[in-house]
């Protein structure tokens, strides 16, 4: 049998599809298992050994959905659903199971405040309901994220019972807990319990992520712009992991570091929040909320309440539980 599953973005979504490729190993042992996914996040599946072919995706839709109809695959796992996704399966010659979004319960949900979602469902749960019709059924072992063994010796001088990671950024403002508040919570920390503090974030988020230590001061490091394989061997010498809702919270679950994650302006309903018992979910409920699916560049009501609502004393709280 030869089955292909195509999530060609982000960091979130593709480790969430990693109980859906578990699974049907399992359930497929000598099965040919391709995944596609865009070329800047194969590490996050480059040493994940439920996989035959990793198929880096550089944008060609023609070139790869010829690719993809010589391979005659059996079936196809859309997981991404979206038209680019679409035009890579139309003339594939496979059985396409999709992936159901609902788009329109979001779309109702986030502009008029309706909410027809009969229970609150996780991503990679959905993921996993593409392939039912396969017999696969999930493990309950969660999330994957494998580190190469090339990346496994760094940060050897970095002593796990001493250090904290905090993720202050997120693509979206609205999913961004105040720089300031950050700030506060590393110094009260550090001054209650005497750790480090591990700062991460993307290439993009560097002098972001410097001012922010700055600030701190000498207790603590940043590491925005590591590689995802890098970012994750740094984040298995914390103890856990204060985050706003991204990607790498999505990671530090898969590696069972306990996560505290920061939630503004999403909702539950959506199925991207932690499932781990190990980790804690802060979040206010307003009538503005959820205000967009993803996040967005600003708040729409002006006051980004859902964020601002939320202390530091409050999120110390939550750290301290955690020590």
């Amino acid at each position: 049998m030869k089955i292909l599953i195509i999530r060609l973005s982000s960091i979130g979504d593709i480790v969430l599809a990693t109980p859906l490729l578990r699974c049907l190993r399992k359930k497929y042992p000598s099965a040919q298992i391709d995944f596609i996914i865009k070329k800047k996040y194969s590490e996050i599946l480059s040493a994940n050994p439920y996989i035959s072919n990793l198929i880096l995706f550089d944008g060609d839709l023609l070139k790869f959905a010829k690719k993809i109809r010589n391979e005659k695959y059996d079936f196809i796992l859309d997981i991404h659903n979206n038209s680019r996704s679409f035009l890579l399966t139309l003339f594939s010659g496979a059985k396409i199971l999709k992936y159901k979004n609902y788009m329109f319960k979001k779309f109702l949900l986030t502009e008029f405040g309706l909410n027809f979602y009969k229970e609150k469902v996780p991503v990679f749960q959905r993921y996993l309901k593409t392939a039912e019709s396969l017999g696969v059924s999930y493990d309950n072992k969660g999330l994957d994220f494998v580190i190469d063994k090339n990346a496994e010796n760094k940060f050897e001088q970095i002593r796990r019972d001493q250090c904290i990671g905090i993720c202050p950024v997120a693509v979206w403002k609205t999913k961004r807990w105040h720089k300031e508040k950050f700030i506060e919570l590393a110094k009260k920390i550090i001054e209650r319990y005497n750790y480090n503090i591990l700062i991460f974030g993307g290439k993009d988020d560097f002098e972001y992520c410097e001012d922010i230590k700055k600030q701190i001061g000498n207790k603590s490091e940043n590491l925005s712009g590591l590689s995802l394989q890098e970012s994750a061997v740094a984040l298995k010498k914390c103890k856990y992991l204060l985050t706003n809702d991204t990607g790498l919270m999505h990671i530090a679950e898969a590696l069972k570091i306990p996560t505290i994650s920061i939630f503004g302006s999403t909702a539950e309903e959506f199925g991207f929040y932690p499932q781990s018992e190990k980790s804690k979910i802060i979040s206010k409920n307003y009538f503005c909320k959820p205000c967009s699916t993803k996040g967005s560049g600003k708040c729409p009501v002006g006051d980004f309440r859902c964020m601002t609502g939320i202390s530091v004393e409050e999120v110390f709280t939550f750290c301290a539980a955690c020590l």
